[in-house]
């Protein structure tokens, strides 16, 4: 089968605990059901949605040679993996809440050495390119040679820049506006696209990301559902609502959904659509333990009301 996604980024052993009422007090110690662990990171848990849909999907990353290494190696076998060696593997542990929110302490490990001598550019293949987790990795201003390397061979290119733990500092927006030159779907959730354009209001705020470059916005809004915007559109879905027990990864999940959509050949409110019951139906359980697979989105989609967007 050919490849048809390529992810390159970040990729992590996760700890995912059940769910919290509050964090601990310091010196405090509290018990919750479970704990577990999988492979993570915004271009893994990208890669793997994309796949779980059909897709022959590559991911390109850098792990360590140690024991969390072989472990990912293991559970993410049904990728086309192109990983590098480097120091350690990274790993993050996901703090769930009852509330639905969740907390992350992330150690990047390998992820942040992962730099653009690492990539054989011969291996970016398939429609698309998916370029994930922009402040975690060691790409950052390289990461448009990717882009305009995929555009060369008819790729589109998405994008997600992920949360900047370092504070969205002047230099580090002024990057992602670059980089956006050369990207076509742009996958930034709603307190990511106020801190790169400065503005709050949606309308304004999906007109600015559109002047960047990006052919299409996909905002992302958590519990206020979605917007999808081009230049002549604008699609606000609302979201499903479903029992969530753990919604990290959620975002992936969309964009993936929302990629496999386009790769059918689908309009913008149907992927849109398909990218939110797929999120949706992900949250359902611990992990990527609930990436859907297209027969159960499109199940999903037949049983399940919501309202229409407004256009």
């Amino acid at each position: 089968m050919e490849v048809k996604v390529t992810s390159i980024g970040d990729i992590n052993l996760d700890l995912v605990s059940s769910n919290l009422d509050k964090m601990p007090d310091k010196d405090s110690q509290v018990l919750i059901e479970d704990f577990m662990y999988s492979a993570g990171g915004c271009a893994t848990n990208f890669a793997k949605a994309t796949s779980t849909m059909g897709l022959k999907t590559r991911l390109i990353g850098k792990i360590g040679a140690d024991m969390h290494g072989v472990h990912l190696r293991e559970e993410l076998n049904r990728l086309d993996l192109r990983l590098s060696s480097g120091s350690k593997t990274g790993l993050t542990v996901a703090l769930s809440f009852t509330d639905g929110s969740r907390s992350f302490i992330t150690y990047p490990g390998s992820n942040s050495e992962l730099s653009i001598e690492d990539i054989d550019f011969n291996l970016i293949e398939g429609g698309f390119l998916h370029v994930a987790s922009f402040f975690l990795q060691g790409l950052r201003e390289n990461t448009s040679k990717l882009l305009k390397h995929a555009h060369k061979n008819d790729m589109i290119c998405s994008f997600d820049t992920g949360w900047d733990p370092s504070g969205w500092g002047d230099k580090d927006v002024e990057l992602v506006i670059d980089t956006l030159k050369d990207v076509d779907i742009f996958f930034p959730n709603r307190a990511e696209a106020e801190k790169i354009t400065g503005e709050h209001d949606v309308e304004r705020l999906c007109d600015t990301l559109l002047g960047y470059g990006p052919g299409i916005i996909s905002l992302k809004m958590g519990s206020r559902g979605c917007v999808i915007a081009t230049k002549n559109h604008r699609l606000e879905l609302k979201p499903y609502v479903v029992d969530v027990v753990d919604s990290t990864g959620a975002g992936d999940v969309f964009a993936a959904g929302f990629i496999y959509a386009q790769s059918r050949g689908l309009g913008l409110y149907e992927s849109g659509d398909w990218a939110s019951a797929a999120a949706a139906i992900s949250t359902r359980a611990y992990g990527s333990l609930g990436y859907p697979t297209p027969r159960e989105v499109s199940d999903f989609l037949a049983n399940t009301a919501r309202s229409r967007p407004s256009r």
